[in-house]
């Protein structure tokens, strides 16, 4: 059987018998400072910190204070997990002007009319519509896995925008698709091909380009960047890249220099 709870503890007055509660310092009848050397002592297990003393007497003279604090709290609560869900929904959703995927048939054979035009004894223009490119990445990307575990690859695709390629990934993560996509600025600096990182985003939730600028944040692409080591490579031999709206033109070095 449970013992029986100590019995609080009071302070009566020296000057006027006035009964107080142990946590007064002053009597409150008459206002004459109280002998808290009478108090008895218990364990401190039993007896309230003085932290805790101030807490309660807190609540008891106004209580209202803790109930604005819990609707404050609950209230911020929600707010998160309202911010949680929508950015959820969005991430799911598909972004607009995801090229659809189409029936192989007469493709352009990119590599080896990029390989002649780096050849060429003099600086070659070349171009390839965006229509060309994804069927390129449709063949040469293979659905595989990344290095993010039950995360795996669909395909690939690209979309030219004035000045930008905007690269993009469709995964599958447990079965469910999730579209990842990063726009690159391109354009050779010091004779070598350089991309930069503009804007990028999880479905239709966009992602600030300094979290993707971060070690790892291109690791839904990682495996992509790996499969086209070849086109990377070829693209360094370029003097020029121009990006148009559904197209790109290269123009070699030639291969004198």
């Amino acid at each position: 059987m449970a013992s029986n709870p100590p019995k609080p503890a009071n302070l009566p007055c020296p000057q006027c018998s006035f009964v107080n509660e142990a946590e007064r310092v002053y009597c409150h009848n008459c206002g004459a400072k109280l002998d808290r050397s009478l108090l008895p002592v218990h364990d401190e297990q039993g007896e309230d910190s003085p932290a805790r003393a101030r807490k309660r007497i807190s609540k008891m003279t106004n209580p209202k204070t803790g109930f604005v604090f819990q609707e404050v709290k609950a209230l911020f609560k929600v707010e998160i997990a309202a911010v949680v869900v929508a950015a959820l929904f969005l991430i799911a959703q598909k972004p607009e002007g995801v090229p659809e995927v189409k029936k192989a048939g007469i493709q352009r054979l990119i590599n080896s009319d990029m390989m002649e035009a780096i050849q060429s004894p003099k600086p070659s223009l070349i171009s390839f519509t965006e229509e060309e490119v994804n069927q390129h990445l449709q063949k040469v990307i293979k659905p595989q896995d990344t290095l993010i575990p039950g995360v795996e690859v669909s395909r690939v695709y690209a979309e030219f925008t004035p000045g930008v390629i905007r690269m993009g990934t469709e995964n599958s993560i447990f079965g469910y698709p999730i579209h990842a996509e990063i726009s690159f600025l391109v354009e050779v600096k010091a004779g070598k091909f350089t991309t930069s990182i503009v804007a990028g985003n999880l479905g239709r939730l966009a992602v600030d380009p300094r979290l993707l600028r971060l070690p790892y944040g291109e690791i839904l692409f990682q495996s992509s960047w790996d499969a086209l080591k070849h086109e990377r490579e070829q693209m360094d031999k370029m003097e020029r890249v121009d990006v148009k709206k559904g197209e790109i033109t290269l123009v070699t070095k030639g291969g004198a220099r």
